[in-house]
């Protein structure tokens, strides 16, 4: 068998002949496929607004099942000469690349950073609807280098998510509250006799600073501004009682059941407001927020305010147990109011 004299030159040269036996024969055959390893990511912001890429995706998560499961692949064609991978390699175009699926929050790259402040209905715990209903976008790539070949889709993924934990900083939260602690009004009755008066009502109010919708901190977790909203809704009082041994009377240790309208804070700047009492009542509990004491003594006050807590998450909400906060105890002096007669 003979050899052409180009074939000839190159074997006597020592270079192989190119595929197929000849020069030209295979010149529009494509670049062999490129599979790359690797997990799937999911790429959210941090509380500073950089990129945080998360890989340890739970197998319930949405992100896992994508795709038909997390074995699941993509595919995509380079589009250039050069094109770079996420390994660091480059391929020539035409290159079919097979990989695993990432996703990127947003639908625009680069995305905008969460806002400085949150809106100011906030505090009116203005809701976008149920955490159940809310919902994050996502880019989906197949391979982590972001070029507009290797984008394959949208996905929209509940903000619940098991990948974003958003319940798991509710406990920090809530025990970072800061609240203003409720403080006993100050009942002119004590500073004009010394003490509350026995078989005299007693107006039981708080300063009303402390009757207001607050918020805990705020923080973002795994790409999710999220923050507690506390507004008040239940107030009531411990009332405990001891009686001068020396001028006996009944004890009395219980809750004085009290529910102000917010509004109501007029009336000697008491909330609720201070209302007409009776000149006389028998002791014990009188109605809302009335007491009144059994005989000569002393008796301890603490107010306590019941919250309602809303869980709020990127405009969405579910509600959260209530909370409970202790204002501080004050005590008084109980005693007999002694009328004196004198002549004009």
């Amino acid at each position: 068998m003979s050899i052409g004299p180009a074939l000839a030159l190159v074997l006597a040269l020592g270079v192989p002949p190119p595929p197929g036996g000849g020069f030209g024969e295979d010149s529009d055959r494509p670049p062999p496929p490129v599979a790359l390893s690797g997990a799937r990511s999911v790429s959210v912001r941090d509380a500073e607004g950089r990129i945080q890429r998360l890989t340890n995706i739970p197998g319930t998560s949405a992100f896992a099942r994508h795709g038909g499961g997390a074995a699941a692949t993509c595919s995509f064609t380079a589009d250039r000469d050069g094109f770079e991978l996420s390994d660091g390699t480059t391929v020539e175009r035409g290159t079919r690349v097979t990989s695993t699926y990432h996703f990127v929050e947003g639908i625009a790259i680069p995305f905008d950073l969460p806002p400085r402040e949150l809106p100011a209905d906030v505090l009116g715990v203005a809701s976008s609807g149920p955490l159940e209903a809310g919902l994050r976008t996502f880019t989906v790539f197949c391979d982590r280098a972001f070029y507009d070949v290797n984008q394959v889709g949208i996905v929209q993924v509940p903000l619940p998510d098991p990948l974003f934990q958003v319940r798991t900083p509710k406990a920090a939260l809530r025990n970072g509250l800061q609240l203003r602690r409720p403080a006993m009004w100050d009942n002119p009755i004590v500073d004009e006799y010394g003490g509350l008066v026995t078989r005299y009502p007693t107006w039981l109010a708080i300063e009303p600073e402390a009757w207001v919708t607050q918020r805990s901190n705020t923080v973002v977790h795994r790409g999710a501004t999220m923050l507690l909203i506390v507004q008040p809704r239940e107030l009531e009082f411990v009332v405990d009682f001891v009686p001068d041994p020396d001028k006996p009377s009944p004890a009395f240790r219980g809750i004085v059941g009290c529910v102000p309208d917010e509004s109501a804070v007029e009336g000697g700047g008491a909330l609720p407001a201070f209302p007409v009492l009776a000149d006389q009542t028998e002791p014990g509990v009188n109605g809302p927020c009335t007491w009144t004491p059994p005989g000569p003594g002393e008796v301890t006050i603490t107010p306590r305010i019941r919250y309602t807590v809303t869980f709020w998450v990127n405009g969405f909400t579910e509600p959260d147990d209530d909370y409970v906060w202790t204002g501080t105890a004050t005590t008084y002096d109980t005693g007999e109011l002694i009328a004196v007669n004198t002549e004009p």
